[in-house]
């Protein structure tokens, strides 16, 4: 997706054990990483059902096992088997399946605007609470006996009995191992915590929880309680270190305050990977203020987004510090953020000597390290440079030819290198420095704009540099363009049509391969009342039993106004030239202009610099008004007539827009489809002709000459 936030470093792969932390981190979007923690039902179904795997010893698969415990299927194998393992699986499953009643009542989200207390959770019966307590007590099996634990405890939460919740607690608690079932235990025992304003000790064994069961984390991040910072202090010193470490992490999590957490953590456990985990969210929150990541450092007009791209220069200090003093889980990544940073600052030298430190921390036959380092000494040395001299681009060339060969697209949903925003950043930032430079071809082929094409002499130098690339930069950069010399060719001959300089047009469109020698569906030199412009008007438009390309066309077209020249048929072979100059424009019937350099699908979007060309027919109204000239009946005159009000409307449509610079897909508000043109003189001539059959056929197909009749009848 495009909402993805510029970035360069790569959490997933920068970090030890990264699935682990992967919810936290940083997305400008949502609370998680992954989006939002909407796992409450399914959190644990692969864990549970590969735990009953184990201890039912294969005798039911996963899918079996599956299908009765998490969505209540009957399931042959269990209800037939005599097994004693299975049917213990059995009656503890339909246990758990009475205590889900209550701990996973459905909410209906719009309940609250018909009935507020409709959708209010049931509390635990005493009969069911106590038939889990009996349950536990009863079972031999350590593993069924933790289950049972587990599901009286939950039973007890949410029967809202804390004072019965902690008496059992107390009594399961020494002989519980420490799994997931005690973490998530721990879990509901915080609840109450919280349900008693005991706001420290809930954070205390959320600190717990985040430490032990990764799945849980996001849900101890957004159950931490922050009061004040007497309370914060309080549940430090309550705190063994290793809570300590987890507070702090959560801390930087909800508040943001990174530099704090950091500091703290590193003073208590320098190798606890929560600091790799912060000093990446840290990394990324601040990309994503800085948005340009290529390029010197710059200024903007609004200080508040100067100010939120500064790093202090306490946390610049520290992260340096951290990564000097080499006592972290993970060096290379301190090296790198260090680096990283400093190379913001505009320390190109400086970063450079610490991506050499990270190098000599980077395991050997590490490609994604090696890949992600790289990358950030690539976005070094692109920032350091500030203009185009000698061949200080040039010397990049086998790097950014590395660059453009990764994919930029599945990085944010599979975890892979980050490398879109340096593809996209660097050609656009090469572009602004060709540009500066007196190289608008160069700058157009790194970063396509109609607004580039549209200056002039630009074409004829892209013509150039696509024929002859001259270094390795400009082959790379003609490597990655997706037009080719050819589709400039085609390009000018359809300029060169539509001057009407044919000659011209010819000797060019002989250069532009393949498309100047395309069939063309159509016979271009046939006229239509309709514009081929929907379904409805493109149905009569015939395939040509006679087929030209573009080639043939301007030849057959050079023979008919050789004619005209001559004066044979002028009236005839005006109008098939005319047609064929027509049929050329957005609303004609040739599509020769519907090539990928200048194809729109509608009005609003054809590039600027062939807007002219493609949405006016001045030739074809010359040659129409030719034949008018010509003519010898009123059936001829009332068709030509016609014919040029056809080319009148078109540039009338264009008129608002013409000269402004409309180029990327830009609309103007401007733009109307207002019929105002019909008080021109068009149709008041066509009105002369009002005896012939071509004028009644007029009034039945088109909706404008309905319009005017209609008005000047009154």
């Amino acid at each position: 997706m495009d909402f993805d936030p510029p970035s360069n470093f790569s959490p997933e792969l920068m970090m030890r054990d990264a699935a682990a932390y992967r919810p936290l981190f940083y997305d400008p979007n949502t609370t998680f990483y992954n989006g939002h923690d909407d796992q409450h039902p399914r959190r644990f179904n692969e864990e549970v059902t590969n735990d009953w795997y184990d201890f039912l010893d294969g005798k039911l698969t996963r899918e079996q096992i599956a299908a009765f415990m998490l969505e209540g299927k009957k399931v042959a194998a269990i209800a037939n088997s005599s097994s004693p393992k299975v049917k213990a699986f059995e009656r503890f499953v339909r246990l758990a399946h009475q205590v889900d009643n209550y701990a996973c009542t459905p909410i209906n989200p719009w309940s609250y605007y018909n009935n507020p207390q409709s959708d209010t959770p049931q509390k635990t019966s005493e009969e069911l609470v106590e038939e889990a307590i009996r349950d536990y007590r009863a079972e031999t099996n350590a593993f069924l006996k933790n289950r049972y634990a587990f599901q009286a405890l939950k039973a007890l939460f949410y029967a809202g009995n804390r004072d019965a919740f902690e008496r059992f607690f107390g009594e399961v608690e020494p002989n519980m191992p420490r799994n997931t079932l005690y973490y998530r235990a721990l879990g509901y025992r915080a609840g109450f915590y919280i349900e008693v304003k005991d706001f420290c000790n809930a954070n205390l064994l959320y600190a717990e929880v985040f430490n032990h069961v990764p799945a849980m984390r996001p849900v101890a991040a957004t159950s931490l309680t922050l009061q004040d910072e007497k309370q914060w202090e309080q549940c430090l010193r309550a705190a063994s270190p290793e809570q300590k470490t987890a507070l702090w992490a959560l801390l930087a999590f909800r508040t943001g305050d990174n530099d704090r957490a950091i500091r703290s953590i590193y003073q208590i456990r320098p190798k606890d990977p929560l600091l790799s985990l912060l000093v990446i969210r840290f990394i990324n929150e601040n990309e994503d203020r800085r948005w340009s990541l290529i390029g010197p450092p710059t200024e903007d007009a609004d200080p508040k987004a100067n100010r939120m791209k500064e790093i202090p220069r306490e946390t610049f200090d520290l992260i340096r510090r951290i990564a000097s003093e080499e006592k972290t889980e993970n060096p290379f990544l301190w090296y790198a953020a260090a680096g990283y940073i400093t190379s913001w600052s505009g320390d190109y030298d400086g970063a450079n000597s610490l991506y050499d430190k990270a190098a000599g921390q980077m395991k050997a036959g590490n490609k994604e390290a090696a890949d992600q380092l790289r990358l950030l000494r690539l976005v070094n040395a692109l920032s350091r440079i500030t203009e185009v001299k000698g061949d200080n681009i040039e010397r990049l060339t086998e790097e950014l030819r590395w660059l453009y060969k990764q994919n930029s697209y599945p990085e944010y949903g599979k975890g892979g290198m980050r490398y879109k925003t340096a593809i996209e950043q660097s050609a656009t930032y090469l572009s602004t420095l060709y540009a500066k430079a007196g190289r608008p071809e160069l700058a157009e082929m790194l970063d396509h704009s109609s607004e580039k094409i549209a200056q002039p002499g630009v074409v004829d130098k892209l013509i150039a540099v696509l024929e002859n690339p001259r270094t390795p930069m400009e082959k790379l950069i003609v490597d990655m363009y997706p037009y080719t010399a050819e589709e400039f060719y085609f390009y000018k001959a359809l300029q060169a049509l539509h001057a009407d300089q044919l000659i011209e047009a010819e000797a060019l469109m002989k250069k532009a391969g393949k498309q100047g020698m395309t069939e063309l569906y159509t016979n271009p030199f046939n006229d239509y009342i309709l514009d081929p412009l929907d379904a409805h008007t493109r149905k009569h438009i015939k395939e040509a039993k006679v087929k030209y390309t573009p080639i043939t066309l301007i030849q057959k077209m050079r023979e008919g106004e050789a004619k005209i020249a001559r004066g044979e048929e002028v009236y005839n072979n005006s109008l098939l030239v005319g047609n064929a100059f027509y049929n050329m424009s957005f609303y004609g019937t040739s599509d020769i202009w519907r090539v990928p350099l200048l194809n729109a699908s509608i009005f609003e979007l054809v590039p600027c610099y062939a807007q002219e060309m493609v949405m006016t027919s001045p030739a074809a109204k010359k040659y129409y008004r030719m034949a008018l000239k010509a003519a010898t009946t009123d059936e001829q005159r009332a068709k030509v007539v016609f014919l040029s009000i056809k080319c009148d409307r078109n540039d009338c449509y264009l008129g608002p827009i013409r000269g402004r610079a409309l180029c990327d897909n830009q609309r103007s508000m401007n733009q109307s489809n207002s019929p105002n043109w019909l008080d021109r003189d068009g149709f008041g001539e066509l009105m002369r002709y009002a005896n012939t059959q071509y004028y009644r056929d007029v009034i039945r197909e088109c909706g404008y000459f309905q319009l005017y009749v209609a008005k000047h009848k009154r």
